[in-house]
């Protein structure tokens, strides 16, 4: 056909790939309920402390209810997404699904990337300012709409959506997202780059790779306690 000509094997390879993950959601169902995360997000607000602290209360309100699907070990790594600088904790790495938090240890702007996800985030220390990538034109004058999100509030972040953002410092924010969630990875990766920083990219590759390791021995154990003979379990 013309058309597989025009374009090259790898392009085709990888849209399917995208299309295959893409409908993942449809075969498996998610691991967390946007409601509780909000929830869990909103205990962690109500008890006060610093930004690192409304992390940690909110992972162990996670722990509490998905004890299993948290890695037991979560580390603070380096970010650098968009032109800002932050701290960010990988709370639940997913293929089709994540929770992440960010803090900003200092006051710090950049752009939001492309990403094919849907995310909810609550702000759970500082401020949270943005501004659209696109502008508005009223009576032929170019305006930007600028939205402030403080502590306790939530905002979205959509697929394909361009906004640029604005961390005060002290600010940490928690969000959880749905959608082909290893394209946001790309992100952090060329920020790490640009940076100089590859112990990021090593990190997040540590992180994710220890998470699916546990992910497939957990699996296979699963599978193999639901199918195998009763006689097999009892005698071995």
């Amino acid at each position: 056909m013309l058309v597989t000509r025009l374009v090259p094997s790898f392009v085709w390879k990888i849209l399917v790939f995208v299309l295959i993950i893409r409908a993942l959601p449809s075969l498996k169902p998610y691991e967390f309920v946007a409601k509780t995360f909000k929830d869990s997000a909103s205990k962690a607000v109500s008890k006060g402390g610093d930004g690192i602290q409304a992390v940690e209360t909110l992972v162990a309100d996670l722990r509490r209810s998905n004890g299993k699907s948290i890695p037991k070990n979560l580390f603070w790594i380096p970010f650098s997404i968009g032109g800002m600088q932050l701290k960010g904790q990988i709370i639940y790495p997913g293929l089709m699904e994540y929770i992440a938090a960010f803090y900003a240890p200092f006051d710090t702007t950049g752009s939001s990337g492309f990403h094919w996800s849907n995310s909810s985030c609550t702000v759970l220390s500082g401020e949270v300012s943005r501004i659209n990538d696109l502008s508005r034109i009223n009576d032929r004058v170019i305006t930007f709409s600028k939205e402030t999100y403080k502590v306790g509030q939530q905002f979205r972040q959509g697929e394909f959506e361009g906004y640029i953002y604005h961390l005060s410092a002290g600010t940490s924010v928690a969000c959880y997202g749905r959608g082909v969630v290893p394209i946001s990875g790309v992100w952090s990766t060329m920020g790490a780059i640009v940076n100089g920083n590859p112990v990021s990219i090593l990190m997040q590759g540590y992180v994710y790779g220890e998470a699916y390791y546990h992910w497939i021995i957990n699996s296979a154990v699963a599978l193999w306690n639901k199918n195998a003979p009763k006689q097999w379990r009892t005698e071995l």
